[in-house]
Parts: C-alpha cells; structure tokens; sequence
C-alpha cells in the first residue's frame, strides 16, 4: 500500500452572510477603442455554493482622477450573467472533493473619458471575504478593491490598453507536487510587464458592502495575520515564489486553510511605469490524507456466509478505499489470470477446495494496493432425516435414522430434549428413545464433516392416553327442552362419538343438541373410540343428568275481537292450563293485572296485543297473546275549569282525545298572549306562566289536529282557573 497525502489548492467561496460573505476575487483591466473611449472588463469571482448574495446588479464602477483622487464619474454596469469555472484534476488516484464550484461573471462596459493630464483610476469595491480565511485577522469584516490605471496625456501616452492576466490558478493541487502556474498577463500594446506578489486592497465593509459610489483612493491594504504577508501567504513553512518576469508562479503550501494571495502586474514603457493591474484571489488548502488501501472481506464475515458449506459460489464484498479500479484473481487453476474487474463480483468454482483470493486496486497505478484472502467452498451437507410416525405415549420407542451428503470422518450428535430417554447420542443411527411426556417433540440432528456444520430439526408425535367427559350447562329444562351438550374428551387422534340421550335418541355428532319433548327424568351416556396413537374405547355414563319438567299451557279469549271507539269494554277470559304458579296480564305498556278473568276498556283506536304469562309451580312459564281490533274515531274532550291548587287533584289542564294526529294544543290569557304550547297530547298546562302562578280567571283554548280520516280540524274555546 502507498500511503500519499495530498493537498487540494482551489479557489472557493466563503457561505455569503448578510455582510455578502461570498467574494473569492476578481482583476479589472481596459482596452482603448480610440476617440477617448474605454472598454473596461471587470472579472468578479465567486461560490456558487453560497446561499447569500448573487453578484451585483448593476455593478459600480468608479472612475477618479490620479491628480487629487477625486470622483470624476460613476458608471452602472449591467451584470451579464455567470458560468461555472471547470474543474481540472488528473491525479487517478485522488476522489476531489464535490462541493468545489467558482462561478465567473465577466461585467463589460464602453465609457469615454477625456483627455486628461494625469489619467485616471479605475476602481470596483466589494465585500465580504468571509469568515475562516487563516492568514486575515478579522477576515469576515474584509473586502476586496480592484483597480487599474490609465494613463495622463503628461506621460507622453496616449491610448493605452492595460495587461490582463492569461489563466485562472487551478482550483485544485496535490500536496508535494509542486505547483506550477502560468501567471503571465498579455499586454495589447507590447509593453514590457514585472510581476510581484502584492497585498490585495480592503474595500467596502460590512455595513455597506457594495458602496455606490465606491470610495475615494488611497486604498487601505488587507490585514494580514502574524506570521503572513504579501511574500508570504502561505506562511513559513509554505514557500511561493513569483517570477517577475515571466509571470512563472511557483507554490508548495504546508498548512491546512484558506489563503488571500494577491499579484500584481506592471506595466512599462520605455522604462516608465504607466500602470498596475492587480489580481486579488483565494486559495483554499485541504490536507485530505488520502490513502489506497485493498480490503476483502473475509468469508467468515461475508453478509451472505452461513457456512463454510453453503455451495461452490461466492459473493464477494469489498471494504477497499481510495481505488477507482479493481483486478480480482480468484485462485481458480482452471482459469488463470484477472477474472473480473467489478467492485464486488461473485464467483462460481468448478467444485470443493480451498482457493487463495487477490484483490489489486488501482492496478499499474503509482497509489495502488494488493490484498489477499483464503476461501473455502464446500457442497451443503443436506442434512436430515425422516421424522417416525407417531406412537401412542405408554408403549413409545422411537428409532432415528441420519442421512446426508458427508463421508467417512463424519461427527454426529442428536439431542432428543429433556422428555427422552436417552436425551443425547451420537451415532448416526439412534433406537429404542422413549419419550416421558406427551405432544410433538423436536429432534436436533446435527453433523460437523470438514469444516463444514449442519443441522436438521423436526419433530415427532408422543399421543396422549385419551379421555372422556362430557356435560350440559345447569339450569330448569322445561319441556320441550332443547338440550346443547358440551364435549370435553380428549385425544390427539380424530374421535368417534356415539351418544345415547336416554329417550330412545342417539347421535354421533361431537357436541349434539337434542330436544326432549316429554317431561321425565333421563340417563345419557357417551362412548368415544380412537383409532390411531393411543387405541381407546371408552364409555361415561351420567345417571339422572337430565330431568324435563312439564310445561304450562298460556292461553285467554277476548270478545269482541273487534269493535269501534264507541263500545271499547273488552271481556277477557283465562283459558291457561296448569298456570297456578303465577299470572299476569299486560295489556298495554304502562298497565298490567293479575286478574283472570276481567274486562277492559281500548280506548285508541287501532290494534291492540294483550298477551298472558303463567308460571306453573316448578317455575316453567308459557305466554299467549291476542289480538283486538277497535276502529279509529276520534273523540274528544275538554273541562271548562281546572284548580290547580297542589292538592293533587284536577291539577293539570288538557284535552281527553283519542285517534288524532299533527296535534297542536295552544292556551291564551284575556289579552291574547300565547301561555302555553304542546304538540303532546299527553302534556298538559300546570296553571303557571313562566314558573310564576297564573291569576284566577278565564283563558281561551284552542285545539289544531288531523282526524282518524286525516281531515285538518280546528276547535277554539274557554276555561276557567280556579284555586
């Protein structure tokens, strides 16, 4: 295994906040169109993974004068949009990490300036950095100004195109390889261009942090933490070196963080410095201490293992790291070389054996790694054997024999559990087990042959003796009397059942009903027989079990059975047989008489159902009931007076009416104020309004219903109250 640690370099953006924490960098440089016009090109970089604020929109470009710095003019520039830098990085045996993502957005504007005599400066400001940035103190409160110069009519120049830098720095880089980066800048006029590392420019803060219009020059530096700075962004241990003359940049940074580097182009002519384009960006140092490592699983600890005998085809699992590819060798002579290059492939061999597996990842890479393992496969066993047939518990002896694909050497051992005798062997061959206990009893078969294990469980069948019981819920058995018998014999083999009621009667039904119509006093006996397991026959017989006693016969005569509301008295006559236990009629739902013989007046018209429950003296009880028929008519009645005094009498006032239906019953006082309303025409009025007596005196009635031929009548009249 090759142990590497690598260090990926990338510019990325820090999680933009409400202070706009999202900037990476960006550089600014201009093309002279003539006729004082100025295209000017501002590069901004930043993470696309940021949630906080997009880029600018319009951004603010500043334009001063180098004489006294002051603002000549500030110009909007549209945003264009962005793109997503790609993500170059060869190293096969590095996985770069995913969340790397700068966006590039590429702001132009043409703008005219005139002629001046000591030029001008082209400025754009932006914050923030973002917090976690190792060599800024208070990295989080720091932006970035990028600038650039043209050019006065003093110097003897005019129309100058300033340099721009050719390459973005890669966005990622191995540790320990050396990086080497083509930092050079193209200057449209052939000018002579020095490089050197410089330190960026703060700009705007958190409390404006895109200030329109940007701030007057000077510009205040960035912050360096101790221990960095322009030369030394990396830190001591991190040396970076910067050609000055080809723009050739040079780094192998040491620490683990987030790093501001700043580069400074400028631009010559005849020997004259005319301007300075500085390029302000963020590296971003990750030590991943990524290693190849080769890992199989071993077979005892494959998620698939069973045995070392579960058949001839593996299922091989891969904990392997830091690989892209895979070379399995499987240790099969009869196939030579590389067998699969799957990540986890499976595998059948050509029969039993112990075979050396290899796993090579990344083969013929420089990070690669080999690892090895020993499987073993071997045919199932099979192990079993056929389970015996039941036997009955007081004569068992049970014999077992193994069976199974396994040879000479083979190991066996039975466990018979703690009912047997004997609990345990340790042949193949086992006889003469008896079991102490009734039920179905498991049996472990199990064989060690090679490295192989196996078991087989089942169970036999130990019947118990059977037995024999049967019974009746108690109660009075009143004839006819429906008897339900209730079996509680017992076998472990189906049962054949032959009753004998006592009356002559027989079935071979488990649980039987038999009805016994004549009172009497009854023997009834069960005989059960077992075929199977435990051979039983057997016989319970219950003297007496049943005594049937007679039953009452209920029965009356109603005359007539029908008649109108005008002759509503009915004659009942008792015609009940052996009913001298009790008596009663009920006949309607709130009036009942023990008389027998009596006569009764229906009053509502419709059918009525008197019925008749005797009870004779062993408790047996028979009903009858009738059925009378009395023509609808409705009557009616209302008193002129009523005293509701609480003497208990003539207390209530309320219409005696019969056969109607839609009843509305309605009472007024002497000024035609409703007191009292019921559409029952059971409720009557108790002589109080509102919980309070009512004043003695004459009150007005007035009654609303359909009749018995369901024509609507109304009736109105008068009444007294008296206390």
């Amino acid at each position: 295994m090759f142990l590497k640690k690598l260090i990926y370099i990338s510019i990325i953006f820090l999680a933009f906040t409400s202070r706009a924490e999202h900037i990476v960098g960006g550089e600014i440089f201009y093309d002279c169109l003539g006729n004082n016009q100025y295209r000017v090109i501002i590069k901004v970089y930043r993470d696309c993974n940021s949630t906080g604020a997009d880029y600018d929109s319009p951004l603010n470009l500043g334009v001063f004068l180098n004489s006294d710095n002051s603002l000549y003019k500030n110009f909007s520039v549209a945003y264009p949009g962005s793109e997503v830098l790609p993500v170059t990085f060869n190293n096969p045996c590095v996985t770069p990490p995913g969340d790397i993502c700068v966006q590039e957005a590429i702001y132009a504007k043409v703008i005219t300036l005139p002629d001046n005599p000591e030029g001008y400066k082209l400025v754009y400001e932006r914050c923030c950095r973002g917090p976690g940035i190792v060599n800024l103190t208070n990295p989080d409160a720091q932006g970035l100004t990028l600038s650039a110069t043209i050019p006065g009519t003093n110097s003897g120049i005019s129309c100058n195109s300033s340099p721009r830098f050719d390459n973005y720095p890669p966005l990622l880089l191995c540790n320990n390889e050396e990086l080497i980066f083509d930092h050079a800048a193209t200057d449209p006029d052939g000018d002579v261009i020095e490089y050197e590392l410089c330190t960026p420019f703060h700009g705007g803060s958190q409390a404006t942090p895109m200030p329109s219009p940007p701030n007057n020059p000077p510009y205040n530096n960035i912050n360096w933490e101790n221990g960095f700075s322009a030369t030394q962004p990396f830190g001591n241990n991190g040396p970076i070196n910067l050609d000055a003359n080809t723009g050739l940049l040079t780094a192998s940074p040491s620490m683990i963080g987030k790093f501001v580097v700043g580069v400074c182009a400028k631009e010559y002519r005849n020997g004259n410095l005319i301007s300075v384009t500085r390029r302000d960006f963020l590296f971003t140092v990750f030590n991943c201490d990524i290693s190849t490592d080769a890992e199989i699983v071993p077979q005892e600890e494959l998620s698939s293992f069973n045995s070392y005998c579960d058949g001839l085809t593996i299922d091989f699992e891969n904990t392997s790291y830091g690989g892209t590819n895979y070379e399995w060798h499987f240790g099969d002579p009869s196939n030579p070389g590389p067998n699969s290059t799957a990540y986890e492939p499976s595998y059948t061999y050509p029969g039993e054996g112990i075979y050396d597996v290899m796993l090579v990842v990344n083969p013929g890479w420089s990070c690669t790694d080999t690892a090895f393992q020993t499987f073993e496969v071997y045919e199932p066993l099979n192990v079993f054997f056929d389970a015996p047939d039941g036997q009955c518990i007081t004569s068992n002896s049970f014999n077992f024999e193994g069976e199974g694909d396994y040879g000479t050497g083979a190991t066996f051992s039975w466990d018979f559990g703690p009912y047997a005798n004997p609990p345990n062997a340790t042949t193949e061959d086992v006889s003469g087990v008896v079991f102490d206990s009734s039920g179905y009893r498991d049996v472990t078969y199990e064989v060690d042959w090679n490295v192989c294990n196996e078991s087989h469980t089942d169970s036999v069948l130990v019947y118990r003796e059977p037995s024999i019981n049967f019974g009746i819920e108690p109660g009075l058995y009143c004839a006819p009397f429906q008897a339900e018998f209730i079996d509680s014999s017992a076998a472990d083999a189906p049962i054949d059942y032959f009753w004998d009621f006592g009356d002559g009667a027989t079935s071979t039904a488990s649980d039987p009903v038999h009805i016994y119509d004549t009172p009497g006093l009854y023997d009834v006996s069960l005989n059960i027989q077992v075929t199977e397991g435990c051979i039983a026959d057997l016989t319970l017989n219950k003297p007496g079990l049943i005594e049937v006693f007679p039953a009452p016969v209920a029965g009356f005569s109603v005359s007539p059975e029908e008649t109108d509301a005008f002759n509503t008295e009915i004659t009942i006559t008792d015609e009940s047989i052996d009913s001298q236990g009790s008596f009663i009629y009920q006949l309607n739902d709130s009036v009942d008489t023990t008389q027998r013989n009596l006569t009764y007046h229906f009053l509502s018209g419709g059918y009525h159902y008197p019925y008749q429950v005797v009870k004779n003296q062993y408790g047996c009880v028979d009903t009858a009931v009738r059925e009378i028929y009395v023509e609808p008519q409705t009557t009616f009645y209302i008193p002129n007076a009523f005293t509701p005094n609480r003497d208990g009498s003539n207390e209530r006032f309320l219409p005696v009416i019969f056969d109607v239906s839609e009843y509305e019953f309605r009472i007024f006082n002497r000024w035609g104020e409703q007191i009292f309303y019921s559409t029952n025409p059971n409720v009557g009025w108790n002589g109080t309004i509102d919980g309070n007596f009512a004043p003695d005196g004459v009150y007005i009635w007035r009654l609303k219903f359909r009749n018995h031929r369901s024509i609507y009548e109304k009736h109105t009249g008068h009444f007294t109250l008296i206390r």
